[in-house]
């Protein structure tokens, strides 16, 4: 029977989907759907694809050191005269199965061909001429003499004299004509750089590792190349860059080379094999062969290992001398961290840091300050870490200050803490005293600004900022707090209907503007000051320039409206300002920045004064912002869009926001977060026991993914909750908490349970109950009390057997009265 053809467009589809499988590195899919093909329609083309599909089968079987089944893979490819279609991993496959003189004579199927790629032509060359060196087999080139395969071979000759000259010990000037007839552009150049560099070495070592860096890394003969260089004498260098320990065979060569005695080489094979088993049979090598190695290179090589090997730090002590405190607890707690036990790292970075402070030596107390920054880097992402007090990294960072005063990153990063913890007092205090202590820097007198702005102290501010701008005079972020100060004052001015006041603080926030960098801001208050001083001309200049300043359109109008939110401003300029807005925005629907920039006009210390206007505002922009709803949001980009659409009570919109992100994003925690928020409308307090379980869990998989700041706002919004507990321990305490409070209600009547659940469901009265059992029937009504009981948050407490009890009892006693009154 003939076999059915398909059809032509079904051939296209299967070519097109063998293709974009290709692409995606599906190979299998590929192979077997080319296979179809080609069975249908053996053109060129098909055979073609079918052939790089399983030389790509091939490329990622080797890459997983399946070099039998990448050699099967390339067979597949091979073509009448027996070329694959990828020529350099076949043979190196060949010649990781140990298939040396196989390896060679495909090998030598490319010579004086265009089949293998440029890019991979020189490896080829010099793979083939190695593994013609390690299994030499006759090549018959005598057919054509000026063919470039007997040239080759001439190269090959020549190359196998010198060697043959260099192992018997014959003298440099012996060798030399021998190795002239070696062409320094054939394959078999790199062996006669090592030579040359072999027989360089004893007398110009410099010389010896010129030449050997005209082999590269990638060349077959690097691994002899490297065992070369480590035996040529020279000075301290860089380690060497192949990531490979070396091989017993490069070990001894590299000793025959230095003209160790045959003990030293058998040491030396040792030291290799124990370098290999690891840590622990390092330093017993160490120790065992302590007479043979200077003591204290061999001590100071068992520090290092010993955090790797703990378990060997008495065996080292036996060897060396006891180990002093410092250093054990060093040692104790480098091998906590690698086994992840940070509570154990913790006591015995503190150990170490304490004996580091009761040392004599200044050096010793910059020490113990090292020590407490990286237990403070590890609170942050460990919550296992206590430390004293409510936080971690404020509790070392404070210790590692009193330790190393002068350490300008740990201050500033103190600052930032005390910042963020909301604790200002100590902030106030430190930023005080560092723009003491560093008065040169521009960091922490801007510090000192905002702590000065924070306390009301105008005068220290300006002072503060007089000395940044002497140090660096276009200091924009310094002239930017200035001007954002004196804004401040004009709009409180403003408030108190004293608009001459507020235009000379809007004067005064002028002189530190820049004529290149102009302020939006400042530019629209210009404007809406002018308006209510009745400079209605110069007020709409201003106010046009500083809305194209803040980004023309929806955003620029929705600033200048926030600004005159906070202001208080005139009714007249508000229905102005409202009609711009309402034109704008349905002008071009919003690009990702745009609605940034409208989140950040109200991430504002006052706005929180204003927050009805902004939330008439944030309602006004409602479908300008859904529009942005559907584009691509990251977790970092999001943050100040939601918390303006928490200020703004907008939660409907974000849930939009994270509805359409986790279509995206399934997975993602942040969104997770924002759904849960948006459907509690910010309120932890109304959280359900299974949304706290969820968010919890959210908690633990952020914490497993190293991503802290995720787990540390999940972990801010769970402790909102009052009665709730905190810190380090809270999830596994809510756990325990809600798991006991069910625990507990088992000892309660039914009645009082009746009571609480009856409590939850106000909002359904015994008459819709009579209307859910007229419609639906008792057993369906059941049912529907009993889900509308469940999704409560009291209801998720109890078993389904007790609530069940409950929708019984509702039903029955509407039932049972609606018996009485028909009887």
């Amino acid at each position: 029977m003939s076999q059915i053809s398909l059809p032509k467009a079904q051939m296209c589809s299967l070519a097109a989907k063998a293709s974009e499988a290709t692409r995606l590195g599906d190979f299998k899919e590929a192979i077997e759907l080319l296979k179809r093909l080609v069975k249908q329609d053996p053109q060129p083309r098909w055979r073609d694809m079918l052939a790089e599909a399983y030389a790509g089968r091939a490329r990622s079987l080797a890459a997983k050191g399946m070099f039998d089944e990448a050699e099967t893979a390339l067979n597949k490819t091979a073509a009448a005269d027996g070329t694959v279609r990828d020529p350099l991993l076949y043979v190196q496959c060949l010649a990781k199965r140990g298939q040396l003189g196989k390896a060679f004579q495909h090998a030598l199927k490319y010579i004086g061909t265009d089949k293998v790629p440029v890019a991979n032509s020189a490896r080829m060359s010099e793979l083939t001429a190695a593994l013609w060196l390690v299994a030499p087999v006759r090549v018959d080139a005598q057919a054509d003499p000026g063919s470039e395969l007997s040239q080759w071979a001439q190269s090959a000759a020549a190359a196998q004299q010198s060697l043959a000259a260099w192992v018997e010990g014959k003298p440099a000037h012996e060798i030399e004509p021998l190795l002239s007839r070696i062409p320094m552009r054939s394959a078999f150049r790199p062996l006669r750089l090592i030579l040359k560099s072999l027989m360089t070495a004893p007398t110009d070592p410099a010389r010896a590792r010129q030449l050997l860096d005209g082999i590269g890394h990638q060349s077959p003969f690097a691994c002899w190349r490297d065992a070369i260089a480590a035996a040529l004498p020279t000075e301290a260098q860089e380690p060497p860059t192949n990531a490979a320990p070396p091989s017993r065979a490069q070990c001894l060569f590299a000793a025959e080379v230095k003209g160790l005695p045959a003990g030293g080489s058998q040491l030396l094979a040792e030291f290799v094999k124990a370098e290999r088993s690891g840590a622990a049979a390092l330093i017993s090598f160490l120790t065992s062969h302590a007479a043979a190695v200077p003591a204290p290179e061999a001590k100071s090589a068992c520090f290092n290992l010993l955090p790797r090997a703990p378990d060997r730090l008495r065996q080292v002590e036996s060897t060396f001398g006891s180990v002093a405190e410092f250093d054990r607890a060093r040692i104790l707690a480098l091998a906590a961290e690698a086994a992840s036990d940070w509570e154990r790292a913790e006591a015995q970075w503190c150990a170490a840091a304490k004996a580091a402070e009761r040392s004599a030596d200044p050096e010793s107390r910059l020490m113990a300050g090292v020590i407490y920054r990286h237990v403070a880097g590890l609170a942050e992402m460990h919550p296992e870490i206590a430390g004293r007090g409510t936080s971690p990294s404020i509790d070392y960072l404070e210790r590692s200050l009193r330790a190393d005063p002068n350490h300008l990153p740990a201050v500033l990063k103190l600052i930032g803490l005390y910042r963020t913890e909301g604790q200002d007092k100590d902030w106030h205090r430190l930023a005080e005293d560092a723009a003491q202590r560093f008065p040169q820097q521009s960091a922490i007198l801007l510090q000192a600004v905002d702590s000065a702005i924070a306390r009301k102290a105008y005068k220290k501010a300006v002072g503060f900022a007089r000395r940044i701008l002497a140090l660096d005079p276009i200091n924009q972020t310094v002239r930017q707090r200035m001007i954002e100060l004196q804004i401040a004052h004009a709009r409180r001015q403003a408030r108190s209907k004293r608009a001459d006041l507020a235009w000379k603080e809007l004067a005064n926030a002028a002189e530190w503007e820049r004529p290149d960098a102009p302020s939006e801001r400042l530019c629209i208050n210009q404007g809406l000051v002018a308006w209510e001083l009745g400079n209605a001309a110069d007020a709409e200049s201003r106010l046009r320039r500083g809305v194209e300043l803040a980004g023309g359109g929806a955003v620029g109008w929705f600033c200048a409206s926030v600004e005159h939110a906070q202001m208080k401003g005139g009714a007249a300029l508000g229905a102005v300002l409202r009609e711009e807005l309402v034109r704008a925005r349905k002008a071009v629907a919003p690009a990702k920045e745009e609605i940034l920039s409208a989140a950040r006009a109200i991430n504002d210390g006052e706005i929180t004064g204003a927050s009805k206007e902004i939330a008439k505002l944030v309602f006004r922009i409602r479908g300008w912002l859904l529009q942005g709803a559907s584009l691509a949001w990251s977790a970092a980009e999001i943050h100040p869009v939601c918390e303006m659409l928490r200020l703004a009570g907008a939660y409907d919109l974000l849930a939009d926001y994270a509805r359409l992100a986790l279509l995206r994003t399934p997975d993602d925690a942040t969104w997770k977060l924002y759904r849960v928020m948006a459907r509690v409308k910010g309120d932890a307090e109304r959280l359900s026991v299974r949304e706290e379980d969820e968010l919890m869990d959210l908690v633990e998989d952020a914490e497993a993914r190293k991503d802290f700041h995720t787990a540390n706002r999940i972990e801010r919004f769970l402790d909102s909750v009052p009665d709730f507990p905190k810190g380090a321990d809270s999830r596994s305490a809510r756990r325990g908490a809600l798991a006991k409070g069910v625990r507990s209600l088992d000892g309660i009547e039914d009645g009082f349970i009746s009571q609480l659940l009856a409590m939850s469901l106000e909002d359904t009265p015994p008459e819709m109950v009579e209307r859910l059992v007229a419609k639906l029937g008792r057993e369906r009504a059941i049912a529907a009390v009993l889900e509308r009981l469940r999704r409560t948050p009291v209801g998720e407490l109890f078993p389904v057997e007790n609530i069940r009890k409950v929708a019984e009892e509702m039903v029955n006693s509407v039932c049972g009265q609606s018996s009485k009154s028909v009887a």
